[in-house]
């Protein structure tokens, strides 16, 4: 079997486009990277003569339809992900979307319907975090009884969002039309998928209240906190922000989730050592215990571990034996779950859940 010629679509989430970039040129079996685009031609030649022998474009069309370019990964900013996944579909690649999946429902649903003619894959490297992937195995096992809540927190300063790795200003991050949101949907993307992974339960109502605390004038919220209540019964938090005075809190990671489970609790610290706690009251998960992973298996493995599992979809893997891979559909669940909170806030009043097919 032939490799599968990739093709990077957009810089602008250069935290991931260049870690994807970075594992794809020190060799991933089955995938190969052939070629970049980016409206921004210093920046594409300079990422193009680093990761793909000097290919690259300005022209996102012409990228995604060569012969050489059999799938993409989508790393443009967020509101222009339909387009790019649309034109993808159109072409026959296959797609894995960097997170959030749009800016909005209407964008979100073109997304999943372009899903029916190409894999539609979502970026979402919590699911593929080593550490995360060995709890949730013990949660399976029964290690904390049933997850029954849980609080999801991350403690980010603005300073350590830019535009590009060449500047020092948040440029698309903060405008309110190319990212959507600010420090709450930024990040807390990220978790509210995490909680319907890790509960197995969709939400069903969320509260929440969003401000700009700290940066009053960045144009995007900086701070977000949102409580959902889940399917199964279960009630989790999100709080994401921007606000931090820098990146590490003391004592503490800047990211960190507390699950409290019928039997037991488990405390997540994928930034910090050790990395997780799981106390139970069972045997054999009685007490404390802890583990803490080094080398790229603390984080760096979540972008090797994305790419395989993409690579095995592509190639005729069935979902049900790739266990977690996140779809178009649990991409759109997760912004509606941020899309809710922000209709929390600006209404004061508790949001149902699913939104209606009209929300915009």
């Amino acid at each position: 079997m032939t490799d599968l010629g990739i093709g990077i679509v957009g810089l602008h989430n250069h935290y991931h486009a260049y870690p994807f970039a970075d594992y794809l040129r020190r060799g991933v079996d089955g995938l190969r990277l052939v070629g970049v685009a980016d409206e921004r031609a210093d920046l594409a030649k300079e990422f193009a003569a680093q990761y793909c022998d000097g290919d690259w474009t300005t022209d996102y069309e012409q990228l995604i339809r060569r012969d050489d370019v059999d799938a993409v990964i989508v790393t443009s900013y967020t509101s222009a992900h339909a387009d790019h996944v649309e034109l993808a579909a159109a072409a026959g690649k296959h797609v894995l979307l960097d997170k959030p999946i749009a800016t909005t429902m209407a964008d979100a649903r073109r997304i999943v319907a372009a899903s029916g003619q190409v894999k539609v894959m979502m970026a979402y490297l919590l699911r593929y975090l080593p550490a995360y992937r060995k709890v949730l195995d013990q949660v399976r096992q029964g290690a904390v009884g049933d997850l029954v809540s849980g609080f999801y927190s991350i403690r980010f300063p603005v300073g350590a969002i830019t535009d590009s790795p060449n500047t020092d200003t948040q440029g698309w991050y903060a405008d309110p039309v190319r990212g959507g949101g600010g420090g709450f949907l930024d990040h807390g993307v990220h978790f509210t998928d995490f909680f319907r992974w890790f509960f197995g339960q969709d939400a069903v109502s969320v509260t929440a209240h969003i401000g700009s605390l700290t940066y009053k004038d960045l144009g995007v919220e900086d701070y977000g906190i949102a409580t959902y209540t889940m399917d199964g019964g279960a009630i989790v938090t999100v709080e994401s922000t921007w606000h931090a005075p820098d990146y590490f809190g003391p004592l503490s990671s800047p990211d960190h989730a507390s699950l409290s489970g019928t039997r037991g609790e488990i405390e997540l610290h994928y930034q910090k050592s050790p990395q997780v706690e799981v106390q139970g009251v069972d045997d054999p998960w009685k007490g404390r215990h802890y583990f803490d992973l080094v080398g790229e298996e603390r984080y760096e493995a979540c972008y090797r571990d994305l790419l395989v599992a993409f690579r095995d979809w592509v190639n005729g893997a069935e979902l049900r034996d790739l266990d977690g891979v996140p779809t178009a559909e649990d991409g759109l669940k997760a912004l509606e779950m941020i899309i809710g909170a922000y209709e929390s806030h600006e209404t004061g009043r508790r949001v149902s859940l699913p939104l209606g097919e009209d929300t915009k």
